[in-house]
C-alpha cells in the first residue's frame, strides 16, 4: 500500500452508484488527496470536499443508529407478544 501524501499521479475512482442530476444519471466520481476527497458527479464541475475523519464519523453513527432501530424492533416484538 503506498501513501497518498507521496503519490505523483492524481488518485480519481468512479463508483457504480448513480445520482439522478440535470436529468440524467450520474455516477459519483471521488479525488483523493492527502488532506482530504472530493466528491461531485460525473460531468459536473461541482464539487464537494469531505475528510476521512468526516466519513468515519458518519459510517459509526449510521451504524449506531441501524443498532438502535434493531433494539427497538426487538423490544416492540416483544411487548407484541
Amino acid at each position: 500500500m503506498s501513501v497518498l501524501a507521496k503519490r505523483k499521479t492524481r488518485a480519481v475512482v468512479e463508483f457504480s452508484d448513480c445520482i439522478r442530476e440535470h436529468g440524467k444519471l450520474r455516477p459519483v466520481v471521488m479525488e483523493l488527496s492527502p488532506y482530504g476527497m472530493k466528491v461531485r458527479l460525473k460531468g459536473l464541475r461541482s464539487s464537494f470536499e469531505i475528510t476521512p475523519a468526516s466519513v468515519y464519523t458518519a459510517a459509526v453513527l449510521k451504524f449506531v443508529n441501524q443498532k438502535r432501530a434493531e433494539k427497538l424492533a426487538a423490544r416492540k416484538a416483544r411487548k407484541g407478544k
